[in-house]
């Protein structure tokens, strides 16, 4: 890959976040409600005057015009700093330490089971014509929402038959649940496109040709997924994207405390910096992921770079 198309990837990332933090200072700064307001409820601050607010947004930082508090938050996030919750006064930065661990643990399990299912669920069905048919029970799998699975799988597994606990994250038996639920949704789509792209690629006429030589099903499927790296990295690269939002709603559902669980709640109390804080993280990790695959693709795949102009 070429200096200039690396560079210019680069460049590329850091407007394209840049923009997005204008974006979200913006999106917040023009909603409605005043977050001092709030703030002096929670208080319990009985004479809301005129004087008393304004003093209170000053100490919040939201005092002035939109480009003021957008540069100074914009320079404080750049040397580290988040800002302070407005409901408890502690530091963004720590909020979000805190709960990070946990909505890490509960995506990273659940990715790898999604990988891990799928390659091998899908390289089956890929690979023989007589499990084709198991691609239809995917599709109507994929259209049940992934609240209702969980909402089945506590009826059935948490309260049935009382196999898993389902509020709270205080153990591992906590997280077999929701990380089930999420890798059912999710690994039903995984395995379907899997198997899709496997079955494609089993029909060309070397591996036709290896299958009639009698050569062995793994070292077929291994050339079949060498065939296919490209594909595959942006396939579970973008799943990897979806599945935050996939574990937002499972620890809404589950009372996890991680980032969903967080976000809701600062939500609901209009608390912008926790808000701000957590939309920057998932949106900046969002940007430097699908940068990250951009550029192994085109590590691997040369016809990509001079598709766009680069040198082989």
């Amino acid at each position: 890959m070429s200096t200039h198309i690396f560079l210019k990837k680069t460049l590329r990332l850091l407007i394209s976040m840049l923009l997005f933090t204008f974006i979200l200072y913006g999106l917040l700064y023009l909603s409605t409600g005043d977050p001092a307001l709030s703030v002096l409820r929670k208080l319990g601050v009985q004479t809301l005057s005129p004087e008393v607010i304004i003093e209170t947004r000053t100490r919040l930082g939201i005092e002035g015009n939109f480009f003021d508090q957008y540069v100074h938050w914009l320079l404080n996030t750049l040397r580290g700093d988040l800002g302070h919750s407005f409901m408890n006064n502690l530091p963004v930065k720590t909020l979000l330490l805190e709960k990070f661990f946990v909505t890490f643990r509960l995506m990273s399990s659940s990715f790898i089971l999604c990988i891990v299912l799928s390659l091998l669920i899908g390289g089956v069905i890929g690979n023989s014509s007589s499990y084709q048919w198991t691609k239809q029970i995917f599709s109507i799998l994929l259209s049940f929402p992934i609240y209702w699975l969980a909402i089945l799988a506590i009826f059935i597994f948490g309260v049935q038959l009382n196999w898993f606990p389902f509020v709270g994250s205080r153990s591992i038996r906590h997280f077999i649940l929701p990380v089930l639920v999420i890798s059912f949704a999710e690994g039903s789509y995984l395995t379907k496109m899997v198997s899709d792209l496997v079955a494609t690629v089993a029909k060309s006429e070397r591996q036709v040709l290896a299958k009639f030589r009698g050569i062995k099903w793994y070292y077929r499927y291994y050339y079949q997924l060498n065939e296919l790296f490209v594909a595959l990295i942006s396939l579970y690269g973008t799943s990897l994207v979806h599945l935050f939002g996939s574990c937002v709603m499972i620890e809404i559902i589950f009372s996890i405390s991680g980032f969903g669980k967080l976000l809701m709640d600062a939500i609901s109390t209009r608390d912008y910096p926790v808000i701000q804080g957590i939309t920057l993280v998932v949106a900046c990790g969002t940007f430097i992921l699908n940068y990250l695959i951009d550029l192994a693709i085109q590590k691997v795949d040369s016809r990509v770079v001079i598709d766009q102009g680069g040198k082989e």
